[in-house]
């Protein structure tokens, strides 16, 4: 019996409306609908053709009159049954739509764009002056068919919509809708002179210009003739798209669109060492004995192997993926960090070959989609990627393994705002598989568990081979300035690197913030660059000598003047790593120095390249951020420096003191992982500390103790979950509004019809940072466990705030245990 019903998942943002609707399924597409296949609906009084998918078919449905499908898009379902039940799981825990987690689970490449064109039919505007529709209408002045983007950028978003709806009715308009897939790679904007330098400048000399400055910025970055991008000038000299587009018009600049080749050629030469398939060691051996015990028994398959940096926790990882493929499994390997995945990639394809295959964002759309497809089919069953790589559609999942597990960066920020551990517990107990968490510093949640008896515990307490824990100084800071030194660098840490530099070794500096200052302020006015669109000053860039701000990208121009008092006093404070990159090149100008941050990695492969230079040795000394503290593998470094160790220690976070630990013990485990001893010094001016004294020890479990302590007297994760109901809006006060009411309705249905849920609500309180790209951000806190009466008070009061037309213009989410309030 064939089915004439389907229930569908609508493509919407808005999650009120969010929910499986009925439609029904002509005679001819009766063979082609499958569930997990996207389709073409129409929708709404308007009946716009929207994308949906098919989640279930139906033998009847509770109404009696259902629209027809209009078009099959896929011939085979892009979701198979698993993953439509963790989509569904997913939009249940989070309160996000459906949409959201189908687009986190799928590849660019093979999303669907809608362009939604209207056609001016009737010409005579002007008898329209009159009326409420002259404003629309009058958008078609110059071309008679626009798409709904340029409408909307015209006149805005406001009644738009309903305006159109109406015109189309009259016949006055004609709707058209295409839908194409996004399969081809994103085009990047080049530039480059359209005439000589000397001749552009000249041109642009005489054209009286607020803006002047920067197009001569433009034109001397390109003076050498070459092509450079459009995000390279940007950052470079704060040029925007409009004024670029106006230098094009004017015959000063050409513009090509250019797109990134498409390579999915993995097959890296790898070193000798990487080819090398090391003997486990007797540790090792009862570890990997241990981890296949547990995925033999059915009642517990997560475990938490926690092993000391450089204790050989990537071997064990590699013998459980052969373990998998002797038993036709697919295994997926997630890394935080995109850096990380090139030595990842040169050390599986090593042992692996052409069953290894690669997702992360770096990659092309096309690489990108090639990977996925290769997934899909089962012509790769070792996938290695970052966040978003949990998702991929591996068939006959054997394990899922989540290095550096306590990594921040396996929570996503975007809707569906998912942690990556969570969902790997889902897959690999809805798959019978396995889960191992790696770190040398567990999450206080893992371990909680660990001890708990709800993972199993593996531990590798030395490291492999002959290989010792470096040896760690504390360098106090406090009192230097009165000597007269105030650089980044101490004295301790400074004989340390000349002594390295003499014995042709290398060094590691880790410094958590990018750029040259933190904060640059007027000595004689105490004017501070901050950001217009977000509540945060800007930070210096010295590559670009401009201030930026790291929410949104804005930028000013810095000179030596104070734009607000004119006076040449500017004070730069807080050293970024462009900064100390500088120190460095004058205390050593013999030295090698290579940077590693968000600026220096923006590009495809920068990673890759940055890391072969300095394996190759063509870098004595590498400065950088988080980047540096994890997973990385150099035989000559001998020394690690840590510079401003308490910089997060005093945040307001309840996991201030937990990031801190993992950041110094992870970045001095990168010293001394073969022959040659290593060497690490933390400086601090908070060397008493309890956490630095740990984290200088390398001794995970007295600082689990303290902290777990502390967790229970605050009630905080694992102690007790943290759920926030966060709102964003562009007018602060509606914004606390909608919260006040918000929590006033939790209240009431907790003393009411959600009794036996009673938990007390906190806020509205301010985000850590109020103000983001020109939207405000405040929030509830609620201390409850997860239950299925949570879910349905949350959702249910989300869903009815969202449809209430007085809270217009603001938005809500959920997160949980949030790493930041």
């Amino acid at each position: 019996m064939s089915f004439k019903i389907c229930a569908v998942a609508i493509e919407t943002y808005v999650f009120a409306i969010d929910k499986l609707y009925d439609y029904k399924i002509p005679n001819e597409f009766e063979t082609k609908v499958k569930i997990g296949c996207r389709i073409l609906v129409p929708f709404g009084k308007g009946n716009k053709r929207v994308e949906g998918i098919i989640l279930a078919f139906r033998e009847k449905s509770e109404y009696d009159i259902l629209k027809p499908i209009d078009e099959v898009l896929d011939l085979q379902p892009v979701l198979d049954k698993e993953q439509i039940k963790l989509a569904i799981w997913l939009r249940e825990r989070l309160a996000c739509t459906f949409y959201d987690c189908i687009h986190a689970m799928l590849p660019i490449g093979l999303w669907f764009r809608r362009n939604d064109t209207y056609t001016l039919v009737k010409d005579d505007i002007k008898s329209f002056e009159q009326t409420e529709y002259y404003g629309i209408l009058s958008c078609f002045s110059d071309s008679k068919i626009l798409t709904l983007e340029q409408i909307r950028a015209m006149k805005g978003n406001q009644s738009v919509m309903i305006k159109l709806d109406a015109l189309c009715k009259q016949g006055i308009l004609r709707y058209e809708s295409k839908i194409t897939q996004n399969i081809n790679d994103k085009k990047i904007k080049m530039y480059r002179l359209a005439c000589d330098y000397s001749e552009a400048v000249e041109k642009e000399s005489r054209i009286r210009s607020k803006n002047r400055d920067i197009k001569l910025d433009v034109l001397s970055c390109l003076a050498s003739g070459e092509k450079i991008s459009k995000s390279e000038l940007e950052y470079m000299t704060g040029v925007t798209d409009s004024l670029l587009s106006g230098m094009v018009k004017k015959g000063l600049l050409e513009c090509t669109k250019e797109k990134e080749l498409i390579n999915n050629d993995y097959d890296f030469e790898a070193t000798e060492t990487q080819k090398h398939i090391s003997q486990l060691s007797h540790l090792q051996q009862q570890v990997y004995n241990s981890i296949k015990q547990i995925y033999e028994k059915e009642n517990n398959k997560a475990v938490l192997l926690h092993g000391v940096t450089g204790s050989g926790k990537t071997e064990i990882y590699l013998s459980i993926i052969e373990y998998m493929l002797k038993n036709n499994k697919s295994s997926i390997v997630l890394v935080p960090e995109i850096g990380l995945t090139p030595q990842f990639i040169k050390i599986f394809t090593a042992r692996f070959g052409s069953e290894v295959t690669v997702l992360h964002s770096r990659l092309s759309i096309g690489e990108r989609y090639n990977s996925w497809k290769k997934i899909k089919m089962g012509m790769c069953k070792v996938v290695i990627g970052t966040r978003s790589a949990v998702f991929a559609p591996v068939s006959s999942l054997g394990a899922i393994i989540i290095d550096e597990e306590h990594d921040n960066a396996y929570r996503s920020e975007q809707s569906p705002r998912y942690h990556a551990r969570d969902v790997a517990h889902y897959r690999i107990f809805q798959s019978n598989a396995l889960l191992i968490l790696g770190s040398a510093t567990p999450s206080i949640e893992s371990y909680y568990k660990a001890l708990n008896g709800e993972y199993g515990l593996c531990t590798l307490n030395e490291r492999y081979g002959s290989s010792m824990l470096p040896e760690v100084i504390i360098a106090d800071m406090r009192g230097l300035a009165r000597k007269g030194i105030i650089g980044s660098i101490g004295p301790l840490l400074e004989s340390q690197i000349r002594d390295n530099l003499e014995n042709k070794e290398q060094t590691i500096l880790f410094l958590n913030r990018r750029g040259n200052s933190r904060v640059i302020r007027c000595a004689m006015c105490g004017w501070i660059p901050e950001c217009e669109s977000c509540s945060s000053s800007m930070t210096y860039h010295s590559a670009n000598s401009r201030a930026m701000c790291h929410y949104c990208g804005a930028s000013v121009k810095i000179d030596e003047y104070c734009p607000s008092c004119a006076s040449k006093h500017l004070i730069f404070e807080t050293s970024g790593t462009q900064k100390v990159e500088q120190e460095l090149k004058e205390m050593f100008g013999y030295a090698k120095i290579m940077r590693m941050d968000a600026d220096t990695t923006n590009t495809k492969k920068s990673h890759e390249a940055l890391f072969d230079k300095f394996t190759q040795g063509e870098a004595d000394i590498l400065i950088g951020t988080q980047m540096v503290t994890k997973g990385l593998d150099f035989e000559n470094v001998t020394l690690v420096g840590v510079i401003e160790a308490d910089q997060s220690l005093y945040s307001q976070d309840y996991r201030a003191e937990e990031r801190t630990f993992s950041l110094i013990t992870q970045v001095i485990g990168r010293a001394g992982r073969r022959s040659k001893n290593g060497r690490a010094v933390i400086q601090t001016y908070s060397p008493e500390h309890q956490v630095i004294l740990n984290a200088a020890r390398q001794d995970y479990v007295s600082f689990y103790r303290s902290e777990i302590e502390r967790r229970k007297l605050v009630m905080c994760p694992p102690i007790s979950q943290i759920l926030t109901i966060c709102a964003r809006g562009e007018i602060e006060q509606d914004v606390i509004s909608v919260l006040v009411r918000l929590k006033e309705r939790l209240i009431s249905l907790m003393n009411g019809q959600f009794s036996d849920f009673s938990f007390s609500v906190l806020g509205p309180a301010a985000a850590s940072v109020v103000k983001v790209a020109g939207k405000y951000r405040y929030h509830l806190t609620m201390r409850c466990e997860e239950s299925k009466r949570r879910k349905q008070l949350i959702n249910g009061v989300l869903r009815e705030f969202t449809n209430d037309k007085i809270n217009k213009g603001v938005s809500l989410y959920i997160e949980l245990n949030p790493y930041s309030l």
